[in-house]
């Protein structure tokens, strides 16, 4: 007698037939086309690619012009009381002596106070807007004053005893002038300074 599995009242499985053997498997879809429906038989292949491309990170423009627009600001302000002294009296601060004081001079440097003043803030305006031109209207204005200081000089300005020191006018006149340019070279160096500074942000 032969023993019966207890699952014999189920049907053997049949073979495939050749249809379902010759059958094509569902056709690959991209996931870049779009989403395939889940009541059909496609499987979704392939990858997600990042778009190709530079990617720049954009960064604040440098504070260096806004500060050095600050520092032009109230460099003209102080340039503005110049303007005060030409109507005092110079007075030798060691005997006390009037010192004589063209009316040549003090009109000249009457101008520069006042070309300093004006050029000086103007230019720090621009540059605290982030303008290129405050750059070089302030070396500009260096420069005027540099001309009407040795003007003035030459008229008669006092030296503050300079002359009596190195006991000649034509000597006292060059150091003058060779400390001048030497000092207003140096500020304008400075002045330029938002314009050697990367992404300074000057239009």
């Amino acid at each position: 007698m032969q023993g019966e599995s207890p699952w014999g009242g189920l049907p053997d499985k049949e073979p495939l037939s050749a249809d379902e053997h010759n059958q094509s498997p569902p056709e690959p879809v991209s996931i870049s086309t779009g989403f395939a429906p889940m009541n059909q038989g496609t499987m979704l292949t392939g990858t997600a690619e990042m778009p190709t491309g530079q990617y720049i990170f954009l960064q604040p423009p440098s504070s260096a012009a806004k500060v050095m627009g600050i520092i032009l600001i109230l460099f003209g302000l102080l340039s503005a009381l110049g303007l005060v002294g030409i109507f005092l009296e110079p007075v030798d601060p060691i005997t006390g002596e009037p010192i004589e004081y063209p009316a040549v001079a003090k009109a000249l440097d009457g101008l520069s106070s006042l070309v300093g003043a004006v050029g000086f803030v103007t230019a720090g305006v621009f540059l605290t807007r982030y303008e290129k031109r405050g750059v070089w209207l302030g070396i500009g204005t260096l420069g005027a004053q540099f001309v009407l200081g040795v003007a003035s000089f030459a008229s008669g300005t006092p030296d503050g005893g300079l002359g009596s020191l190195v006991g000649s006018d034509g000597t006292a006149f060059a150091i003058w002038t060779g400390i001048s340019a030497f000092c207003n070279g140096i500020c304008a160096l400075i002045v330029a300074i938002p314009l050697m500074v990367s992404n300074n942000g000057l239009e």
